[in-house]
């Protein structure tokens, strides 16, 4: 064989000059791919996160409106699977994992913490639920945590125990990238946790709260740090306004606001950079999955985001499973024990009117107080923390809906006092877990007034089934749950008479009402209704009576409703106006583009009202305008004027 042509020979037959030049060639080529595979790798570093926010001790499965959601053994297999596809994904949670079964209110925490051990998480923020049971409770749990604690404007130094277990933020290494994540918590912890702190407080207060969370970035930032994420319960609201002040974040791991994101919120910034809110919604019901891709400067230039469902047909963790029937094996008789059956699901909605579960929680506080002569109730709507379903009503199913140790207080108030309470419960941008649900009396309200000048008219129960307006100096027998009398929500009873603290737990008053009640089915919205003041006004052109309303959607579709005197029923077997006796005189109008409307000889409109109603002809009316088909603007309901 010509040794030219044996492959085995090549290095002796070239010349050396030409060996040395191949060589060399090669570890070239070598050496560019090799650098351009690091730079391409750099450039593409993409961050996984797995994340859940405001699980509250839901760990078994529960019914949402007919259907099987949730359970923590879902939770932990989802979170598993996308960890053998992600092996370097951190695992966070965005605070309040206690309160809201039997499961917490027997163990205080300890089930919670074991299972974020078991299902692998790494980086949790503290919530304000936490501190349900005081902050010594608190420590003593989170003792046991395998993961990083993190909060960087509260400040824990009264609790010993637990100051030397959070930190305001943890530097994770992945794939050889340095990851800070930095923890925050509500702003309005102080208000809601008041009796429970123990001392712990936040570093900043009003409108500086957010600047403890911004230094902890700068600090990292000045340590050379470029990729940084927020693990806060602060509430989406609050997590934009953290997004905007502190543009360096890449990414917000929220909770608090229970606000399920089926898509992120993108918060972009002057420099061109962009900050990802994200939430999950409550109760595991959902899983979270973020992916951030950054370039070599740090900066995310494509993110990816869903949402994985926990249901029936989502596999579970065996361990986890068995873990969870263990300690829930105490509670099967309340599982089984049924106090009444519910012909309809009974809604939660955070809207600007009353709710049928809000109604029946306050309903039963009344009911409890009868010895005492209550009249009247209040239940803070962020104390509700579920929904009766339709069927059949365990004692289980009432404590998860209550799972608060709140207990009934009973007062003899003035006037001047419910009308601060209400006028307390209707500040802020909407319904919120301070909003109050009520028995006994009835609301008309302007959302768009000042915070403490809201309330058009108040309506009281007079003891008889009658509706009267309210008496500043008259005095009113008043029943709600402890931890709001005692100011929780900044709420404020002062000078509150004849008080009676009951030992009886709010999931205790509402089973005690369910047994006298067989059958049950929601009530209409018919003692909140929010309205637009100065919307209606009437002018007399001889003998005819014309109604004006302004500020209405442009071309809105108009109803005209009458009634006897204010109050607030209901139309439309669903809607809420606030008239007493409502009934629907007119429909199918439309008012102007300019969102105005008119109608002449309204006397005569309101003699309908005897043939629908069998009474005399209605004496006060109301406008109700709805956005055109496709239109822009909200629904507005103007408040009533007397035609008489």
């Amino acid at each position: 064989m010509n040794a030219n042509n044996n492959p085995g020979n090549l290095g002796r037959t070239l010349p050396l000059g030409l060996v040395g030049l191949f060589i060399g060639t090669l570890l070239l080529i070598l050496f560019s791919f090799a650098s351009v595979s690091a730079a391409e790798k750099n450039k593409n570093f993409t961050l996984t996160i797995i994340h859940t926010n405001d699980l509250h001790a839901h760990e078994e499965p529960f019914l949402d409106k007919g259907k099987v959601v949730g359970g923590w053994a879902g939770v932990g297999q989802i979170i598993r699977n996308w960890k053998k596809q992600f092996p370097d994904a951190v695992v966070c949670d965005g605070g309040d994992m206690f309160q809201g079964s039997m499961l917490y209110s027997k163990f205080k925490g300890d089930v919670e913490v074991n299972l974020l051990n078991k299902m692998g998480y790494d980086v949790f923020t503290i919530g304000n639920h936490e501190f349900d049971d005081g902050s010594a409770n608190l420590a003593q749990q989170l003792a046991k945590a395998k993961f990083d604690i993190i909060s960087a404007n509260l400040d824990p130094t009264a609790v010993p125990e637990l100051d030397k277990l959070v930190k305001p933020s943890v530097v994770k290494t992945v794939n050889g990238k340095k990851i800070a994540f930095v923890g925050g918590v509500t702003p309005d912890l102080e208000s809601v946790s008041k009796n429970t702190l123990q001392g712990v407080k936040l570093k900043a207060l009003g409108a500086d709260w957010y600047q403890p969370i911004k230094q902890e970035v700068e600090r990292l930032q000045a340590q050379g740090l470029d990729k940084i994420i927020l693990v806060t319960h602060c509430g989406v609201k609050c997590e934009k306004e953290l997004a905007e002040r502190i543009p360096g974040v890449d990414a917000i791991i929220g909770g608090h606001s229970h606000t399920r994101l089926e898509r992120p919120l993108l918060i972009k910034h002057d420099d061109g950079t962009t900050t990802t809110v994200v939430q999950t919604g409550c109760y595991g019901r959902a899983v979270g999955l973020l992916q951030l891709s950054f370039d070599d400067k740090g900066v995310v230039r494509q993110s990816k985001y869903g949402l994985t469902d926990v249901t029936s047909k989502t596999a579970q963790a065996p361990d986890l499973k068995e873990y969870i029937d263990k300690v829930s094996e105490p509670f099967a008789k309340s599982n089984k024990e049924i106090l009444s059956t519910a012909t309809q699901y009974f809604e939660k909605k955070n809207s600007l009117c009353d709710t049928s579960m809000g109604d029946i929680v306050c309903d039963s506080i009344v009911d409890s107080g009868k010895e005492y002569g209550t009249t009247m109730a209040f239940q803070n709507r962020g104390g509700i923390r579920g929904i009766l379903q339709k069927g059949p009503i365990s004692v289980a199913q009432v404590e998860q809906v209550l799972p608060f140790e709140n207990y009934v207080v009973y007062a003899t108030v003035t006037g001047d006092i419910v009308k601060r309470v209400i006028e307390h419960s209707l500040i802020g941008d909407g319904p919120d877990g301070h909003f109050a649900d009520v028995s006994g009396v009835k609301i008309i309200w302007d959302k768009s007034k000042p915070d403490g000048q809201r309330v058009v008219m108040i309506l009281a129960n007079d003891g008889k089934g009658n509706f009267k307006p309210l008496d500043d100096k008259a005095t009113y027998k008043i029943a709600m749950n402890h931890y709001n009398f005692e100011g929780g929500e900044s709420y404020d009873f002062k000078g509150a008479t004849n008080i009676e603290k009951s030992k009886l737990r709010m999931a205790d008053v509402m089973t005690a009402y369910l047994r006298k009640h067989p059958s049950i089915t929601p009530m209409k919205p018919n003692r909140i209704v929010c309205v637009k003041d100065g919307a209606l006004s009437i002018q007399n052109n001889g003998n005819l009576k014309t109604i004006s309303m302004r500020n209405a959607p442009a071309s809105a579709r108009i109803t005209i409703a009458g009634g006897t005197g204010p109050g607030v029923s209901t139309i439309y077997s669903a809607f809420p106006v606030p008239l007493a006796n409502a009934q629907v005189l007119k429909t199918g109008l439309k008012a102007s583009e300019n969102g105005t409307f008119e109608w002449k000889d309204i006397q005569k409109l309101a003699q309908l009202y005897k043939g629908k109603n069998g009474k005399d002809e209605a004496t006060w009316i109301t406008v109700v305008a709805h956005p055109a088909r496709g239109g822009n603007g909200h629904t507005v309901i103007a408040a009533p004027i007397s035609i008489k």
